[in-house]
């Protein structure tokens, strides 16, 4: 299974207009349609980064997405608490369930600090990868793909139950707020290829099928099907 971030560059190069993302667990594009916030200035920044990131240029790429960051960080009031939110509809779901008062960062920075985790994946820096996730799942609290790509990683590094976890905080989420439904399916078969992973085949199996309730013929939850057959056939 490969990252949530394999298209991050589309996604954030028409971020001013109309984003994609996918992974390969998703047979179909994912809409972002981000609405503008407070910084949504420094979104065309981000086209640059991208750019890089699409040429294979890291470094370059790393040292402007801290640049853009500190832009957007260095414009944060710092008497309140920052998220960043896709909608005005996640803002005002989100704030009933807390009493601290925040600003609404523009969801640019969101997708800056996933541009970092993204560069610091390629670099095969885990930790830091982590690190980076952890901190946009507390400043972008209504983000199905980061949960999901926090699960990827831990799959990847033979963590299945922390996967399992992390992918199960993303359906929780894309079940919750509307602008995240579109991540429910792959979020579905990520949480299929960790029970694969912990040999729980048969809740697999079932999580798998609900996934192709949503995305009817998607060929990655077709293909983990066999596998699982293919499994019982060996046992």
């Amino acid at each position: 299974m490969k990252s949530l971030f394999i298209l991050l560059v589309a996604c954030i190069a028409s971020l001013n207009s109309f984003a994609q993302e996918k992974s390969s667990t998703v047979s179909t594009f994912i809409p972002i349609n981000a609405q503008r916030a407070k910084l949504a200035h420094l979104r065309t920044r981000s086209d640059d980064v991208a750019a890089l990131i699409k040429a294979r240029q890291f470094d370059l790429a790393g040292q402007r997405a801290a640049e853009l960051r500190k832009a957007y960080e260095q414009a944060f009031d710092k008497r309140l608490t920052q998220y960043s939110f896709q909608s005005q509809a996640d803002f005002e779901e989100f704030g009933k369930s807390t009493n601290v008062k925040f600003e609404w960062i523009d969801w640019g920075y969101k997708l800056c600090l996933q541009m970092q985790a993204f560069i610091a994946v390629e670099k095969k820096d885990y930790a830091a990868a982590l690190s980076l996730l952890s901190a946009l799942e507390t400043i972008a609290p209504v983000s199905a793909a980061t949960a999901a790509e926090t699960g990827y990683i831990y799959n990847h590094l033979g963590k299945p139950q922390e996967g399992l976890s992390a992918y199960r905080r993303a359906l929780a989420i894309s079940v919750k707020y509307a602008s995240q439904q579109p991540y429910r399916a792959a979020a579905l078969r990520g949480v299929g290829f960790a029970l694969i992973d912990l040999q729980q085949l048969d809740e697999a199996e079932r999580t798998f099928r609900e996934s192709l309730d949503i995305e009817p013929g998607n060929a990655v939850a077709l293909n983990e099907l066999a596998y699982i057959r293919d499994q019982r056939g060996v046992k």
